[in-house]
């Protein structure tokens, strides 16, 4: 677990614990209350400042069956350095929502597929993902929970006609 994560839940905590304590506790010094006064705003900031470390962080859930690739990010497996590897995809769904990052685990074939889907981009073409069932025959590279990926040559867009 991120230690932002963990910095943001004891904000949490702290300000409930506080509340409960004012709320239900006995009357407090003045020297007590100055120091809630001054400690409450570090909590805040404490809680800013894990709020901007986790912006950006990739969704680990089940990619969507079709969407737009705008780019990947591999790091290869390193036993050495103990790094198990990742692939990171930017993604913007189909129905052209915002675009979000996703995670995947690492393997070569994936790493393969996504090399020559890169190369494809740099050229200009975009390019759709599509999320198989692992069992429905189409071509694709196995990406665990018994589905594949493959992509292709997104159409192009044709221009509004002329008035």
């Amino acid at each position: 677990m991120n230690s932002y994560l963990i910095l943001i839940s004891l904000s949490y905590i702290a300000v409930i614990v506080l509340v409960v304590w004012l709320g239900f506790g006995k009357r407090l010094s003045v020297l007590s209350k100055i120091t809630l006064a001054l400690l409450l705003p570090l909590v805040y900031f404490l809680h800013w400042t894990g709020l901007q470390e986790t912006k950006g962080w990739p969704s680990d859930q089940t990619l969507p069956s079709q969407f737009e690739l705008i780019g990947a990010d591999i790091q290869e497996p390193n036993p050495l350095k103990d790094i198990k590897g990742n692939i990171h995809l930017w993604i913007r769904p189909e129905d052209n929502g915002p675009p979000r990052a996703y995670a995947l685990a690492y393997s070569r074939e994936l790493h393969k597929k996504l090399f020559d889907t890169k190369r494809r981009i740099a050229q200009g073409r975009r390019q759709i993902g599509l999320l198989y069932d692992e069992n429905s025959g189409q071509s694709g590279v196995s990406i665990g929970g018994n589905m594949k990926l493959g992509f292709r040559n997104a159409p192009r867009k044709r221009l509004p006609p002329k008035n």
